[in-house]
């Protein structure tokens, strides 16, 4: 059956009959491998189309110059010349390394970091830096002083964070992928609500800040977002390829759907919110689909994982804590005590809770370190080698809803009903997958997670594509606005 998705208000997206088509990220990559395709034919095509979603997405938010930054990597690079974006916290040559905030100076790097080069390794021709809420604390891309990104899908609703300019422009077909990292779920939340792939790695698989090693729990994992599971499959197997974690299994370039797994279906949220019914019924009705190929499903609760109401508390003042960091390492570098003026309003207040919690700031790490070894344990006592859950806890909200110059309670509270599900894994360090999973009412994308033990990402990607091969993946030209 095909995932279905109804048309929306006001949808935008460039597929066109140009050099791209229709074509993911492998055939692109393939057609340029070919010589069917040049990189800069394909360059010239992705910039026309980015221009064409960018005044009603808002997604980008810096360019390179004409023809972006070319084809690095091997010629041989498994996506040699695919045009793509790069998130704007993540260094980059030419680029500004903005976070989304205002507070810091628009001076672009002079090289690139880790990440980026990881990144560019896979061969792809970076053209952008993508927009995302301001030091990506937020699942949703609002600001106090600009135009909100938007969702290509409905551009009413909000195109989740914080990897939010990546997701809407590879969702409206202006990039095949792109870039993005997620420390609360700032992958798989845009990638559920805007139809895409999105997996978050096990904790130290890819390059990463030397910064995050450190932290006493280092809960962000760099990735990407895509439309088709083999793009992110070749992504991960390319990426391997420049640096691979000794420490962990290999994924390897998986390829297609792999052996009958037990599943454990996860219906209940870590917060008090619960999951919303409307997200609930297409994931049990996957676990029904999967049920009938053979695989065995079981259910799962927050007992089964030794979680409880406190872990919720534990991140948020662990969260405040790295709002705190963040900010005094770069805002305040950067430009001074003045950059604190030039914060958001939810940011000024993420700091000021993380002064307050500091006297709990020890327990609640503590706790969190816990996360890990309880997560990993439940596989092994209840048998499972993956858990199937919703992305999110509630569906797409509109523009709005998230604004962050709310009250600070009220918007947290909108923000935790939204996001009962992702940080778990950023917490625990297990990897998890968000696949297209469904539509709510209002005609959007929603998404379905599987998560695994540590190093069991080639598991998630084969149980990814046989999602897609039971549900084929809609895309947003698939059916007029």
């Amino acid at each position: 059956m095909t995932t279905e998705i109804t048309a929306a208000s006001t949808r935008v997206h460039a597929f066109r009959d140009d050099a791209l088509g229709t074509l993911d990220a492998t055939g692109v990559a393939e057609a340029i491998a070919a010589g069917e395709l040049g990189v800069a034919e394909a360059a010239a095509a992705a910039a026309e189309r980015i221009r064409t979603v960018d005044p009603a997405t808002r997604a980008v938010r810096w360019w390179l110059p004409e023809g972006g930054a070319g084809a690095q990597g091997a010629t041989d690079a498994a996506f040699h010349g695919v045009p793509s974006a790069i998130k704007e916290n993540t260094a980059f040559a030419g680029l500004p390394t903005t976070m989304g905030s205002a507070a810091l100076p628009d001076t672009p790097a002079k090289r690139s970091g880790p990440v980026a080069e990881q990144f560019v390794a896979t061969g792809v021709n970076v053209l952008v830096s993508t927009v995302m809420p301001e030091f990506g604390m937020t699942a949703s891309a609002e600001f106090a002083d600009r135009a909100p990104a938007r969702n290509p899908w409905n551009t009413d609703y909000t195109v989740g964070g914080s990897s939010s300019g990546s997701a809407a422009l590879v969702a409206s077909g202006a990039l095949p992928i792109a870039h993005g990292n997620d420390g609360g779920g700032s992958i798989r939340i845009p990638a559920a609500l805007n139809g895409l792939v999105g997996l978050k790695s096990t904790r130290g698989r890819l390059a990463e800040l030397p910064a995050l090693k450190v932290l006493p729990v280092n809960v962000v994992c760099e990735g990407v977002l895509t439309r088709t599971v083999r793009d992110t499959a070749r992504y991960f197997a390319a990426a391997e390829r420049h640096r691979r974690n000794p420490a962990l299994p290999p994924v390897g370039h998986v390829r297609g759907p792999g052996r009958r797994r037990r599943i454990g279906l996860v219906t209940e949220s870590v917060t008090e919110f619960g999951i919303a019914a409307e997200c609930l019924a297409p994931v049990r009705s996957l676990a029904d689909e999967l049920a009938g190929q053979g695989h065995e499903i079981v259910e799962l609760t927050m007992a089964d994982l030794r979680i409880d109401g406190g872990f919720v508390d534990d991140f948020l003042r662990y969260w405040g804590l790295l709002a705190g960091l963040e900010v005094a390492t770069t805002a305040v570098e950067a430009k001074g005590r003045s950059s604190f003026r030039a914060l958001d309003p939810v940011t000024r207040s993420l700091l000021w809770s993380g002064v307050r919690g500091a006297p709990s700031i020890p327990g609640a790490i503590a706790r969190l370190r816990a996360v890990t070894g309880n997560y990993e344990r439940m596989f092994v006592e209840r048998g499972v080698d993956a858990m199937l859950s919703p992305t999110m806890t509630s569906t797409t909200p509109r523009i709005g809803h998230l604004d962050p110059t709310l009250p600070f309670d009220e918007f947290m509270a909108r923000t935790i009903a939204m996001v009962g599900i992702t940080p778990l894994n950023n917490v625990s360090g297990g990897p998890a997958i968000s696949v297209p999973c469904g539509s709510d009412e209002a005609g959007l994308p929603m998404g379905a997670q599987f998560a695994g033990p540590a190093g069991t990402e080639a598991a998630l990607l084969e149980l990814a594509y046989e999602v897609e091969a039971l549900r084929p993946f809609a895309r947003i030209d698939a059916q007029r606005a």
